[in-house]
């Protein structure tokens, strides 16, 4: 199943829901707050669709190269870190 369907499902889950939240909910500020609140989520699912799809993009355009020097690089970064520590712990001493 590709993302954008899988996307679209779950806007339409969370339209149904809301419309479900709403009848069972009579007029005046709990109505309004739930609508507020489902509107948020559902924008929020936009987002974060937008964004998947923009690291989907980037992840299908890169490199074999690439990746070996990004794993690379997180798989050094704790030690390069840890030994700044010790240096500048010791040259404070």
């Amino acid at each position: 199943m590709t993302r954008p369907i899988v996307a679209e499902q779950e806007e339409a889950r969370l339209y149904g829901e809301l419309q479900r939240a709403l009848e069972d909910v009579e007029e005046g500020e709990q109505r309004q707050k739930i609508l507020n609140h489902m509107i948020r989520q559902v924008k929020f699912t936009q987002w974060r669709t937008r964004r998947l799809r923009r690291f989907d993009q980037y992840f299908q355009n890169i490199r074999p190269a690439s990746l070996w020097i990004m794993l690379a690089t997180g798989a050094l970064m704790p030690v390069v870190l840890f030994s700044i520590f010790i240096w500048v712990s010791l040259w404070v001493e």
